[in-house]
């Protein structure tokens, strides 16, 4: 299954050194900002500098997810939203990414019916039509502040027939902002017939802190068990910036899914 990293545009040829040596992918986090987004040159300056060097043949993107609320009832926030989805995609198709990760971006423990309700028609609707219009690319729904996995469910399986469509489970997420018995364990059983990509840090398993894997306190071992039983052949992102930490974690997995009997 395809690993990757954030490339620190800054250090590409480190960067890229360390990707060929471990035949890893690449997940662009620079253009998920408005900052980014709202300027023109900006955008160019870093498409044209990854460009110019060799980038690994997996490559995906985050999104932007700032305020990005497609399900809102205000019409201009959905404007909006859909504005830095449309600029976000149109980063990817740049870079010739195969996905693109985005927030679900409903409010934690509100779980009023109407409102969940709304989410998921709205949610359905937006992502039905958006795979239409950029039918070459994976749109990816990332757990954020969810508490519980059941709106993702729901919209997975609204959108089970839509092929470029599927869910980015955020293990470290889940670990933190799950609610009572809704445990990380519970959103992979329950999300895995949907989910295509995993990203991966650790915490204190209180704070999302991005932490190398292995420097915090997640369970790592329960998580290869969960992804061999439940998402075996999903695309995971080592989701930590510096390439340190990045090194630090690669050789983490690779030690742990070798105990595991698991192939990467």
């Amino acid at each position: 299954m395809p690993v990757s990293i954030i490339p620190d545009v800054t250090r590409l040829p480190e960067t890229i050194k360390f990707s060929t040596q471990y035949h890893l992918g690449w997940e662009f986090n620079d253009f998920m900002f408005p900052t980014v987004l709202d300027n023109e040159d900006e955008i160019a300056r870093l498409t044209d500098v990854y460009q110019s060097h060799d980038m690994p043949r997996v490559r995906s993107l985050h999104g932007a997810f700032l305020d990005v609320t497609v399900h809102s009832g205000d019409a201009r926030i959905r404007e909006v939203s859909d504005l830095r989805i449309n600029q976000s995609i149109a980063a990817a198709q740049a870079l010739s990414c195969g996905k693109v990760i985005f927030h679900s971006g409903s409010i934690p423990n509100f779980h009023d019916k109407a409102y969940c309700d709304d989410w998921v028609k709205k949610n359905a609707a937006y992502w039905t039509a958006k795979t239409r219009q950029y039918p070459g690319i994976d749109l990816l729904m990332e757990n954020m502040f969810d508490m519980t996995p059941d709106l993702l469910l729901r919209l997975g399986e609204e959108l089970n027939g839509v092929s470029c469509f599927g869910i980015c489970l955020d293990f470290a997420h889940a670990t933190v902002f799950g609610e009572g018995e809704y445990s990380a364990d519970e959103f992979v059983k329950t999300l895995a017939p949907y989910v295509r990509h995993i990203h991966l840090n650790d915490c204190d398993l209180r704070h999302d802190l991005h932490l190398p894997i292995g420097d915090g306190l997640i369970n790592w071992d329960r998580f290869a068990e969960l992804y061999a039983e439940q998402m075996k052949g999903a695309s995971m992102l080592i989701e930590v910036k510096e390439l340190e930490g990045q090194k630090r974690s690669l050789d983490f997995l690779l030690e742990l899914f070798t105990r595991h009997g698991i192939t990467l």
